[in-house]
């Protein structure tokens, strides 16, 4: 176990704002969607902003490129996602190739990272789910139609953007399902793993799909076996050697990826639909509920430490350094130990000082190089030092 010390940017013990501030902070003036994460690409960090000031949730989204040492503005995107709120909502995975980001919601983008310049856009009728996996030339997405009338998973060319059906699942009045997780297997580099919801009429369960992306072909297509209730897979699903770990609503479970056999399942204290499942680099295994932050042995699914009844709510995705997990929840900025559960830090963003409403987004990226952490309030963008 190691432990280190943390004193330079701390004084006297003290887990608030006051010792820790911002290397640099950028006053968007409009305000800011907290859609994704923001993005690291080579000197760069880029945010998703709003394109014009408005209160009603109809304002255009845009993004900007700033350089992450200093916090200039670099670019500004050239188009924009237009006017509805739950649209750039809806982005969660993102795919970056070179200097390109392929990025998707309901329309697509082709955006590149060195200028801004939209380098291709394409209306792809989808409602929900819209997320975007690459792998070797290919792009995946799996999302439901605009009319909910099916659940399809389709691929492309990353040249051509010509869209071809992978599979497709009819939607009825007792049967929908909920494909959003895409997993690649160094080890068998033709399998797809597919884990998806399946909402019998009454309850939702999760299953595993995996398919044979050379011979197109499904190999396995079986549920998974957890205790009765509603478990829909909240976020994405990480896959380890042969394991796979579901943030499930409610619980934590661990199966065989190559059967879709139950290993371990844990109860947890709500759900993860934004924190999901963080396998970190210490080997251990946290989890971020509404109501507490786990950590979990992976080989058998026993509590190391649990922080539970903080009531942050929906939180933003675990982020690992240096034996530090860092998220924002509550509204707040927030490291802790990830050995110990200790709190290190806890405080709001510096911007609620001039507007009550300019609290930390969900949003959180770290620069592992460079020990630097990216995240935004409502009307800001920030660059704070690591902890450690």
């Amino acid at each position: 176990m190691s432990l280190l010390s943390s004193c330079s940017l701390f004084k006297d013990g003290d887990t608030s704002k006051k010792s820790y501030q911002p290397l640099w902070g950028y006053n968007f003036n409009i305000g800011y969607f907290s859609s994704i994460d923001p993005i690291l690409y080579n000197d760069k960090v880029v945010f998703s902003a709003l394109d014009e000031k408005k209160n009603d949730f109809s304002a255009n989204s845009t993004l900007e490129a700033f350089d992450k040492e200093e916090g200039k503005l670099i670019w500004r995107w050239d188009n924009n996602i237009p006017v509805q709120y739950d649209k750039f909502l809806n982005i969660h995975e993102y795919y970056i190739d070179n200097q390109v980001l392929y990025i998707s919601s309901g329309w697509e983008y082709g955006i590149n990272l060195d200028t801004g310049e939209t380098l291709f856009e394409n209306n792809h009728t989808k409602s929900n789910g819209v997320n975007f996996y690459g792998k070797d030339n290919w792009i995946f997405t799996n999302f439901t139609t605009s009319d909910n009338s099916y659940e399809s998973i389709e691929f492309t060319e990353k040249d051509n953007f010509e869209w071809k059906v992978l599979l497709e699942r009819r939607n009825s009045d007792t049967t929908i399902y909920y494909y959003r997780h895409t997993l690649f297997d160094d080890f068998f580099p033709d399998r797809i793993y597919f884990p998806y919801t399946k909402w019998n009429g009454e309850d939702s369960r999760p299953n595993l799909l995996i398919y044979d992306f050379e011979n197109k072909k499904v190999i396995l297509d079986e549920p998974i076996s957890i205790m009765e209730g509603n478990h829909f897979i909240d976020n994405k699903p990480v896959l380890d050697g042969n394991k796979i770990y579901l943030p499930v609503h409610g619980l934590v479970a661990c199966i065989d990826k190559n059967t879709s056999e139950l290993i371990w399942q844990k109860k947890v204290n709500g759900n993860t639909s934004a924190s999901g499942l963080l396998y970190a680099k210490n080997n251990l295994l946290y989890v971020k509920a509404e109501f507490g932050l786990y950590c979990i042995d992976p080989e058998n699914g026993d509590t190391v430490w649990s922080n539970e009844g903080s009531g942050e709510g929906n939180a933003s995705r675990l982020q690992y350094h240096n034996d530090v997990l860092y998220y924002v929840g509550g509204a707040k900025f927030n490291a802790v130990d990830a050995y110990t559960g200790e709190k290190l830090l806890s405080f709001e963003a510096p911007s609620r000082a001039d507007d009550d409403g300019a609290f930390f987004q969900p949003v959180l990226t770290i620069d592992h190089d460079n020990d630097r952490i990216y995240t935004a309030s409502y009307t800001h963008a920030y660059c704070y030092p690591t902890v450690r």
